[in-house]
């Protein structure tokens, strides 16, 4: 199978190889590319198979680069295509394994193919990577003789350039990246004409410079004005002097006048520089182990005439570092030190080690930490960042406060005769800009960090973390929706609860009606609580403008209830404004109520109890009306019909419905209103259960062959609603529907003969 697949991608790859000629190839080339390079998809044999068949179409492996069978355009592509992955060198030595590969060949092959500088080092240190040692070694030779060509430029500064080019074409390149260590190391070997760009002699250990190519650029000299060489140099002076201060340990403050000759070598000090060291040092403020041997070495390299033994200490000294950073740098900048702290390797293990960053902070400068440092955006090292506000918002106000927060909650002052708690004495949780970046940092993965960050003002001051949290808008709103759920069960009924939510509803009127829905789908009962509320706030009537229709016709009926508003004239406007939605919504509302009611009959009202509420009928009455009223406002024929239906319905539950909208029943029409309440009235015994399927039979059988003329108009009339009422039945709730079936099906026998019935029970069947 391997090798059926293994021939079938080969033969493939000739048949769009051979398609290539003269007469098309400007044309066909891009497709035939795109298409070959396919099959680099396919994994590391097949991109060995590409490879090599493109070297047999252009007569590498024979030697003879003059009678060549393809444009060496194509492999070039190819090629190129290649680098960008990283098994790039294992598929390079392997489609060349059968070649002879010597300076020769590789210097005709990257001429023929037109490789750039880069492109032929990035060959050469490809196949300087392979088993086989001949190709090893013409690999290292080849890359060698390009950088010598290289260095030996008399235009120094181009040839710079030109080396820093071809660094990060190799840092970029995923299938190069790998060698950037080796370049380097060949780089080192070289002789220069001109002053080199490069510390040649590295101060770290090789094995500290084979950790990352962050380290390998380290190597770089600030040489030239070129932006790119400054920032290279910044970077090797920021992470050598950190590291190096970790590795000899707390004996690097062991005197002033030693610890200025530490950190003279990396002069000059800058706001960068320092935020590395000053991290590290808080994340390394006890427990380092004991380095005295590096210590000692170290102390000897330099000259220096510090005491040998540093033994003694057991921490950093900060008095010590802070002077001496003072001595050698009296202009720096700590606010932009603490801007700075957002690097890769920020991190505060442990609150000791908050507390020692603080204590340097503190002994360097009197200013207020700068807040806007670790709260005015969220980090690129969010880990680090996270950190940091973990232990800042529990930490005494000694050590890190928000007082001087510049946007910072306003509403402290007492509600009802009592004042609001402060939560902590830093005031963390008074500022918005503290909030603002833990909302954003939740909505970017991170929700669970806040959670652990907010339990202790939603256990200790929630009214205070609501109302800051509700100045705060972000994208999804995840830890405002969540904190508002939270706390509202806590305030409603409160003594300063009211106080809390018009505050609220100032503020933000989306969040405080978010709350007050979820606080109803908690318990439909809390709808009473929350219609009290509205009424003594004196917010009823924009809070039922603002909630969804499911909740607000409720609202709007309790509300009528007890008088708080008109509800003929809301349902108006809103028919008006609204109308088939509203229509429709009311309608849902109306059949709950409706068919709940035959579960629980009362004479005086219709009892809803998955709303948590009671509708009387006068209530009830006003929807039926209004709704029959304003049948003209609605585009839909299905919905009139519906209220057609839904209002017969209703009567068999309660026949004191009857009388309301009268004049759309056409039973009404024919019948007299004694017959109608009657046959109304056994509709309503037998879908509230007080009546038998069998004895409803019985009795319209009875009526059917009854010589009472009353009887038999009963019957007709109770057939005639029934004959009219099929077409809504798939609409009835489950359990009236059951007793329709029930009744039709049970019927036929019974009734033969009657072939409206009888045509009513096939279609329910």
């Amino acid at each position: 199978m391997k090798m059926l697949f293994s021939s079938l991608i080969s033969s493939q790859i000739r048949f769009l190889l051979h398609g290539l000629n003269d007469s098309n190839f400007d044309s066909n080339f891009d497709s035939v590319v795109r298409e070959l390079c396919q099959f680099i998809e396919y994994g590391y044999e097949a991109s060995i198979l590409l490879l090599q068949t493109c070297l047999d179409h252009m007569n590498f492996h024979g030697g003879d680069m003059n009678d060549m069978q393809l444009k060496p355009d194509v492999l070039a592509a190819i090629f190129r295509y290649l680098l960008d992955k990283p098994n790039f060198s294992t598929v390079l030595c392997e489609a060349l394994r059968s070649s002879v590969i010597g300076e020769g060949f590789l210097g005709e092959f990257c001429n023929v193919l037109q490789f750039s500088v880069s492109e032929k080092i990035g060959l050469g240190l490809a196949l300087a990577d392979s088993e086989n040692g001949d190709v090893r070694t013409s690999g290292q030779n080849f890359c060698m003789r390009q950088i010598e060509k290289l260095c030996g430029n008399p235009a120094s500064i181009d040839s710079h350039e030109k080396i820093q080019k071809i660094i990060m074409f190799l840092y970029q390149s995923e299938g190069l990246s790998k060698h950037v260590d080796s370049f380097m190391q060949m780089l080192s070997l070289m002789e220069f004409k001109e002053r080199p760009p490069f510390v040649l002699a590295p101060l770290l250990s090789d094995d500290l410079h084979e950790d990352s190519f962050s380290r390998n650029l380290d190597l770089f000299y600030d040489f030239s004005e070129n932006e790119f060489d400054s920032i290279l140099a910044e970077m090797e002076n920021d992470t050598s002097m950190a590291d190096i201060m970790r590795e000899l340990g707390y004996g690097c403050t062991l005197s002033t006048s030693h610890c200025k000759e530490v950190l003279s070598l990396f002069l000059p000090l800058s706001e960068v520089t320092l935020s590395r060291i000053l991290s590290t040092i808080a994340r390394t403020h006890a427990g380092l182990e004991d380095n005295q041997n590096s210590y000692s070495t170290f102390c000897s390299a330099i000259g220096s005439s510090a005491l040998s033994d540093s033994s003694c200490l057991s921490c950093w000294n900060v008095d010590v570092l802070v002077d001496s950073i003072k001595q050698l740098a009296p202009g720096i900048n700590w606010t932009l030190v603490m801007e700075n702290l957002d690097h890769e390797g920020f991190y505060f293990p442990n609150e000791g080690a908050f507390s020692f960053f603080m204590s340097i902070y503190a002994r360097a400068c009197q200013d207020p930490f700068p807040l806007h440092a670790v709260c005015g955006s969220v980090w690129n090292n969010v880990d680090g960042q996270i950190s940091f506000l973990r232990y800042a918002v529990a930490a005494p106000p000694e050590t890190f406060t928000f007082a001087h927060s510049i946007r910072k909650l306003a509403y402290t002052d007492a509600l009802h005769g009592q004042e609001l708690p402060h939560g902590q004495a830093n005031q963390a949780w008074l500022s918005l800009d503290l909030l603002d970046v833990l909302c954003q940092l939740a909505e970017r993965g991170h929700a669970g960090s806040v959670r652990l960050m907010l339990e202790f003002p939603l256990k200790h001051c929630p009214e205070i973390l609501l109302l800051g949290i509700a100045q705060i808008n972000t994208a999804y709103n995840l830890i405002q929706r969540e904190v508002s759920s939270t706390v509202f069960p806590m305030i409603i009924g409160n003594v300063m609860g009211s106080g809390v939510i018009l505050h609220l509803w100032h503020s933000n009127p989306k969040l405080l009606v978010h709350g007050f829905l979820d606080f109803i789908k908690s318990d439909q009962g809390n709808m009473v609580t929350i219609l009290d509320l509205c009424q003594e706030l004196k917010i009823l009537s924009s809070v039922l403008e603002q909630i969804p229709f499911h909740f607000s016709i409720r609202l709007a009926a309790l509300a009528s209830q007890k008088e708080y508003a008109s509800l003929d004239k809301w349902l108006n406007d809103c028919l008006r404004t609204h109308k088939d939605v509203f229509f429709e919504e009311c309608l849902k509302f109306l059949k709950e109520i409706t068919f709940d009611a035959a579960d629980d009959v009362s004479a005086n009202s219709f009892q809803h109890s998955g709303a948590g509420m009671n509708i009387n009928e006068e209530t009830s009455s006003i929807f039926w009306k209004v709704l029959q009223a304003n049948t003209d406002q609605i585009a839909s024929k299905q919905l009139s019909e519906e209220l057609k239906s839904l209002h017969r319905a209703s009567m068999h539950v309660s026949p004191r419905l009857q009388n309301v909208g009268a004049s759309d029943s056409s039973t009404s029409d024919v019948y007299t209103n004694d017959i109608e309440a009657e046959a109304n009235s056994y509709f309503h015994q037998i879908f509230s259960g007080q009546l038998t399927i069998d004895s409803m039979i019985q009795m319209l059988a009875r009526f059917k062959e009854s010589s009472d003329r009353r009887e038999q108009s009963i019957f007709e009339c109770m057939i005639q609603n029934l004959f009219e009422e099929y077409r809504f039945f798939p609409r009835y709730p489950e359990k009236q529907l059951k007793i329709a079936a029930g009744l039709f099906g049970r019927t036929r026998s019974k009734l033969a003969g009657l072939n409206s019935l009888c045509h009513i029970s096939k279609v329910l069947d």
